[in-house]
């Protein structure tokens, strides 16, 4: 389906994101404008143990109230590859370094609004690296058996979107339930 970008304008510029409206004639002839989060794209990462564990954060996210589970995530840096943002992340967020990495899969976390691409990675082969985390994150890993991380999400205790896409992503990929 094709669009007509007709004009745009900055309204904010922080440091992660850009707030842009962006007046278009849509696919049905229409003409709007939308407000539009332009995001540079982030990693998340599930980082698993050869017994099975996997590691969680418990991260204080003001939006959400208060402290949320999470798997390790974070924003690409310009110009830097995913691969890379994800390797950054897991040793700044959980202290750990991964031997292998998998690729699970990518998705828009809010198309409504918001360009952010998450690109999703399975971490085996763990072992420790420094953790020089953000000044702005409040976080403590947490090493978890699998199957009670996806008892968390059945009881309401993980309500992160992304991080219960990434176990149940990688939670097939381990079992061999995926063509990827």
């Amino acid at each position: 389906m094709k669009f007509t970008l007709l004009g745009e304008r900055e309204r904010f510029r922080g440091r992660v994101f850009t707030l842009v409206d962006r007046e278009v004639v849509l696919p049905n002839g229409r003409r709007t404008v939308l407000n539009i989060v332009d995001h540079p794209g982030a990693v998340a990462i599930v980082p698993v143990y050869p017994d099975g564990d996997v590691v969680l954060l418990r991260q204080f996210r003001l939006a959400a109230g208060g402290e949320i589970w999470e798997i390790p995530a974070g924003t690409r840096e310009p110009g830097e590859a995913p691969a890379r943002t994800a390797r950054r992340e897991l040793a700044e967020e959980a202290g750990l370094r991964a031997g292998r990495w998998t690729k699970l899969g990518d998705f828009f976390t809010a198309p409504g609004f918001c360009t952010e691409r998450m690109i999703l990675y399975l971490a085996r082969d763990l072992g420790s690296a420094p953790a020089d985390g953000d000044p702005d994150e409040v976080l403590r890993p947490h090493r978890i058996a699998f199957r009670e991380a996806l008892r968390m999400i059945d009881r309401g205790l993980i309500r992160d979107a992304k991080t219960i896409a990434g176990l149940y992503m990688a939670e097939r990929r381990l079992n061999g339930r995926t063509s990827i």
